[in-house]
């Protein structure tokens, strides 16, 4: 496994302090899998979070789910239809408190299944990775899980944010290519565990049965952990590489790009056996630009495109990235903040992002051209905090 022992624990960690009660605590698993009736690609994700987790600890608590907050004296006062009644509570808004865990795929017909559970029930390893709780486990080299969602459980308890549907999976990874830079500040801390993870094994979501090809996994693993989660929301990453020079798959080769924190975004990359980092709490300052656009409509094209750019470069390099993705392949979903208030980062995110990278070295007043490689299978996301209601 390419990771220290200091990474190691780093992974299994998060919250600490204050945090406990007043923060998130989230590890991300991307992976591709291949439909054994239709033989075509598909990318999923599975996670678990801790969300503000310590709080109640005993219970789990959703932000959104309706509290009435109605007294005895408060009824009297409405049926009497007195003044009182004009300030009445119908409801109150609580702190969300829980862990969960969450699959979902992305696509046209992309969604998600969840789980919520309170933090008692989880039972954490002491000395390596690893998360048991209720069906499902989480651990250095393995994920397990079975999740079943009806619509009348859903539509009973919106409140849940997620789809109605089934998924099982039986799943094993290794960690090839770990990074422990991404980003480290007072408010929330990033980096790619498993900036290249290769997945094997099987899934089931809703009848329909995948298998986990290694070779085709494409697979990644990351951490994160903070006050709140970062606004813009900015992400795309990939395993999947071909080079336009000589025409070969990269094998090992894989990039994320993660922000937005203090402006800037990060860049870990793999590429060519060369690691490269752009990381924000570096002493080595670089530039970028970044953005997320909706493309401009083309006749030739049959749908239309969001486009993510970024541009990076110090003293040493200089990456230019393209990737796009589909708007009919992209999916919305909300992700609680731990600030409470309903407040969700809405996300556009997708799994069947394309384009390409440049990389360049300097070479005194010179260019070097690294690596110029087609992108295949990119998760992309953007998102923004929103004040929502259900």
């Amino acid at each position: 496994m390419g990771k220290t022992s200091k990474l190691a624990n780093q992974i299994k960690y998060g919250l600490t302090g204050s945090k406990k009660k007043f923060g998130i605590n989230y590890w991300r698993f991307f992976f591709n899998a291949l439909n054994t009736t239709t033989a075509a690609e598909q990318m999923f994700y599975v996670e678990f979070e801790m969300l503000n987790p310590w709080i109640s600890p005993e219970k789990a608590v959703l932000g959104y789910k309706s509290r009435v907050f109605v007294k005895a004296e408060d009824l009297q006062y409405a049926l009497a239809g007195t003044q009182s009644a004009t300030s009445l509570k119908t409801e109150t808004i609580v702190q969300p408190s829980y862990c969960v865990v969450r699959i979902g795929k992305f696509g046209k017909d992309g969604k998600q299944l969840c789980k919520y559970f309170p933090v008692k029930d989880a039972e954490f390893g002491n000395k390596n990775f690893e998360i048991k709780i209720d069906q499902f486990l989480f651990s250095e080299n393995a994920l397990q899980g079975f999740i079943s969602i009806s619509q009348e459980e859903l539509t009973a308890a919106p409140e849940l944010l997620c789809d109605s549907g089934i998924a099982k999976w039986d799943i094993s990874y290794v960690i090839n290519k770990s990074i422990g830079n991404g980003f480290n500040s007072s408010g929330c801390r990033w980096f790619p565990a498993g900036l290249n993870t290769t997945f094997k094994g099987s899934l089931v979501f809703d009848g329909e049965e995948y298998k986990i090809d290694p070779v085709r996994s494409y697979g990644s693993m990351e951490r994160y952990w903070g006050k709140s989660l970062m606004e813009p929301w900015f992400h795309i990453s990939s395993s999947n590489l071909v080079s336009n020079i000589t025409g070969k798959t990269l094998f090992g080769a894989s990039f994320n790009v993660q922000g937005v924190s203090d402006g800037h975004v990060s860049f870990t990359g793999n590429i060519d056996d060369t690691e490269i980092v752009f990381s924000t709490d570096s002493s080595n300052k670089y530039q970028d630009l970044w953005q997320c656009t909706q493309m401009p409509e083309v006749e030739e094209l049959e749908e239309n495109r969001l486009h993510w750019s970024v541009s990076i470069h110090n003293k040493a390099w200089i990456i230019d990235i393209d990737v796009y993705c589909k708007i009919n392949e992209l999916c919305n979903r909300n992700i609680e903040l731990p600030e409470g208030q309903r407040k969700v980062l809405n996300v556009l995110e997708g799994g069947s992002g394309f384009g390409e990278i440049k990389i360049y070295k300097r070479r005194k007043n010179d260019l070097e051209q690294i690596e110029f490689a087609k992108i295949s299978n990119c998760i992309c996301e953007f998102g923004h905090i929103e004040d929502s209601e259900l």
